[in-house]
């Protein structure tokens, strides 16, 4: 399937489109709301602005995706991104709170001011991610690899569960 074929299918009322691979594609400033993506194939697509809201990512190869500015159109905020290959995304100042990215693979993303409030990072590898000016209150990454990852000193950890850092009393 290409590109056009999706669109214009998508026009019609379809939703579904579950595993097919659109690596490479150009997806900039379209609307794909409430899509069921699962397994669907996306690497290096360009996705700046596109609006997912809704949409049903689990499973999904966004390896080397660039999602940046997504948060014109909308926002990914309880999206599911469970098991997704997120290598190398901008995620630059996305809006996941309360998203499902559960096991992703956010190895050298750059999530720099991305809202991550209250999202499953469980055992998500967020090795060498930039997660600076990110708002991680209430994430949860218990099991996740955080080695060499860009974290601001204001969160802990406590329990696998971020929270703000508080300063002494003294």
């Amino acid at each position: 399937m290409d590109k056009e074929e999706l669109l214009r299918r998508y026009a019609a009322g379809e939703r579904d489109f579950s595993g097919i691979k659109m690596g490479n594609a150009d997806f900039r400033q379209i609307d794909l709301s409430g899509a069921d993506l699962r397994e669907i194939n996306l690497s290096r697509a360009s996705l700046s602005r596109v609006n997912l809201s809704g949409a049903n990512l689990s499973g999904a190869n966004l390896s080397r995706a660039n999602l940046s500015n997504i948060r014109f159109i909308g926002d990914l905020r309880n999206v599911i991104l469970e098991r997704a290959d997120l290598r190398e995304a901008n995620l630059s100042e996305v809006d996941l709170s309360g998203a499902n990215l559960r096991g992703a693979n956010l190895q050298d993303a750059f999530l720099f001011g991305t809202g991550l409030i209250e999202a499953n990072l469980e055992g998500a590898n967020l090795e060498k991610t930039n997660l600076v000016e990110a708002n991680l209150e209430g994430a949860l990454v218990k099991g996740s690899s955080i080695y060499e990852a860009s974290i601001e000193d204001r969160f802990d950890i406590v329990d696998g569960i971020f929270v703000p850092r508080r300063e002494p009393l003294w």
